[in-house]
Formats: C-alpha cells, structure tokens, sequence
C-alpha cells in the first residue's frame, strides 16, 4: 500500500525517464557515435557537392549539383567524393561523446532546477531538453568546427583554383602556421548561433512531445 502511494505520486515522466545516471554509457556512446558515423557516410558525397558549388569560379560557376556529381566521378572517380572523409570521421567520435556527454549531464542538472516550480511535465521536459540541446550544441562546435574547417579544405583541394593539400593534418599545419589556431575556428560564432538555437528547439520540442504522448498512451 504504502510502496503504490509512493510510486503514485512521482510524475509519470520522471517514472519512465532514464537520466544521465541510470545510463549505459559505453552502450550511448558507441550507438550515438556508430550511427552519425554511418549518417555521414551516406550524406557526404552531398556535402563534398554543396561545398564545391559554394566556392566555384569560372566555368565551373556554369555546373549545377548533378553536373558537379558527374565532373567529380569523371576526374576523381566515386574517392572524389569522400574528401577529407577520414578527418571527419575521426573527429566524429569526440565530437559524439562531448554532444551526448553535455546534453544527458545538462538535462539532468536542469530537470532537477524546474523541479520546485511545480510545471507541468511537457513545460519542465522542454525547459530541460531545451538547455540541455544548447548546451550540447555549444560544446560539440569547439571540436566540430576546427573539423569542418579542415574537410571543406580538403574538400575543394584543386578544384576552382584551391590549393590541393596531401591530408587534414598537412591542412591544419598550413592553416596554424599563417592564421595561428584562431584560424581552425573560423565561423565559429556563427556556427554557434546556427546549430545551438536549433538544436535547442529540436531537443526542447522532442521532450516535450514525448511527455505528450506519454499521458495519451499510459
């Protein structure tokens, strides 16, 4: 009886949820890892196309997307359009582990802030995912960014009059020695203010929802 009235009066969401420290984290973290290492994979060869149509001169500024697709495969073959994979990928990892890492830690100190304010669960779970996705966000670009600076690189390396460079690493060595490492961060504010708003909603619509749907179906 006593242990019914108990469990009776813990939300629902709070019943159900699985917080940071009830989390398999070597089982988070080779998943969420794992399945943005495979998103990529398949999506990349979009990105290496966008980027080239971006930074395009000349005759090439003529091509469109499909044009571009088939110029790559004609003078690179299907490894054209995985340039600077490799750096990506490799930096997919920490970048994972630091976004999973700060938005489960942040969710979980920020349900516990809104706690004693007695909103309602979709209210507090989208205060708490909110926060937690901006966090997440803001933390993964100091890793993602200087990444992302390096493939586009490697992306464009002697196409449109770019200069062509042998790997990431021989890309951040020429970037540090005439930027300094402020140059691996270019565009790293904005970066921030385009990812961390959205991720914030994304995260904050997501928890919401959830709660939502909970009270519907249990």
């Amino acid at each position: 009886m006593d242990t019914t009235t108990r469990t009776s009066k813990i939300p629902s969401f709070q019943q159900t949820e699985i917080n940071w420290d009830n989390l398999d984290k070597t089982k988070l973290y080779v998943v969420g890892a794992g399945m943005f290492s495979g998103v990529t994979v398949a999506l990349y060869p979009v990105s290496v196309v966008k980027t080239r149509l971006q930074v395009a001169s000349g005759e090439a500024m003529k091509r469109n997307a499909m044009a571009t697709f088939k110029n790559i495969l004609k003078v690179d073959g299907v490894p054209g359009l995985y340039r600077g994979f490799a750096t990506v990928i490799t930096g997919a990892v920490p970048t994972r582990i630091i976004f999973l890492t700060a938005l489960e830690t942040t969710k979980a100190a920020s349900l516990k802030l809104v706690e004693p304010f007695k909103l309602s669960e979709p209210v507090q779970a989208a205060i708490a995912n909110g926060l937690a996705g901006l966090s997440a966000s803001t933390c993964s670009q100091a890793v993602f960014v200087p990444i992302d600076v390096v493939s586009q690189k490697l992306m464009v390396g002697g196409y449109s009059g770019h200069a062509k460079y042998k790997g990431g690493i021989d890309v951040a060595r020429s970037i540090i020695k005439s930027e300094g490492v402020r140059g691996l961060y270019r565009g790293f504010g904005l970066s921030v203010m385009t990812y961390a708003p959205s991720s914030a909603v994304w995260w904050a619509s997501y928890g919401s929802s959830q709660r939502i749907i909970w009270r519907l179906v249990i």
